[in-house]
């Protein structure tokens, strides 16, 4: 793959889609975003990647009043972000209606985002610091609904679903039989999260993860946030140490098509 960029920044989707150049990648929230434009780039020979929030519901996105009564707990440190309840029937149906919206729109796979929604009820939302809202699932129930959408996103609608961090929900995949629903992994912040160094039993542990689904044969994305080039040049020599597909650095907390 060549010229990669990630960019969920609607007001900066437009640039990034035209910088993007011919047999790149770009990974967009086209939601907002012209048709026309990701057709554009589409004719230059970009591929696309587009957001699905599989585990949580913003409240700046247009279906959030329909779904709103289905919310846990909130997201901490995302303000206005809830977890939400995976294992509700119109809210799997809305995930993969979304996916055939996004393949219409011409988007080869998904940045499939918050699954890690598995491991938070596997665990009790121990992370959270909000009070719930309602009873969550339980972790299987999670597990297989979510496995369901991959299984219709991937075989019948057709795209590549990429799940972003998730890692105790792909592993759940792979032990079921259902690991071969996923060629790629995108993890974030290896080296570098919020522009500080990632806390070091952190980044053994993504290290560990990472490596061990390469050896599975699995194409490996990393997104980086260091502060400084120096650290930049670190996160990318550390990638390259160790196989790993393409790494993406963004000198910002955001990602927005640098």
């Amino acid at each position: 793959m060549g010229d990669l960029r990630y960019c969920f920044e609607q007001d900066r989707v437009y640039s990034t889609l035209k910088r993007t150049k011919s047999k790149g990648l770009a990974v967009i929230d086209s939601e907002g975003i012209a048709e026309s434009a990701i057709r554009d780039a589409i004719k230059r020979g970009v591929f696309i990647y587009d957001y699905l929030n599989a585990g949580a519901l913003e409240q700046e996105r247009s279906y959030y009043n329909q779904f709103k009564h289905l919310r846990l707990a909130k997201y901490d440190g995302w303000d206005g972000e809830y977890w939400v309840d995976v294992t509700n029937k119109a809210w799997q149906n809305h995930l993969i209606e979304e996916a055939r919206k996004k393949k219409a729109k011409g988007a080869i796979g998904l940045y499939f985002d918050n699954s890690d929604i598995y491991y938070m009820c596997k665990e009790g939302f121990k992370e959270e610091k909000s009070k719930m809202m309602r009873t969550a699932p339980s972790a299987e129930a999670v597990y297989k609904a979510l496995r369901n959408v991959v299984k219709i996103i991937v075989e019948d609608v057709g795209l590549i679903v990429m799940p972003n961090g998730g890692n105790d929900f792909v592993e759940k995949m792979d032990s079921t039989g259902y690991g071969y629903l996923i060629k790629t992994v995108n993890q974030e912040g290896v080296c570098y999260t919020d522009q500080k160094p990632t806390p070091s039993d952190d980044k053994k542990y993504y290290t560990k993860y990472l490596n061990k689904m390469k050896k599975r044969g699995r194409h490996i994305r990393v997104i980086e946030y260091p502060k400084t080039k120096a650290q930049a040049m670190k996160a990318l020599a550390y990638a390259k140490l160790h196989g790993w597909s393409s790494v993406y650095i963004s000198f910002h907390k955001n990602l927005c098509g640098d």
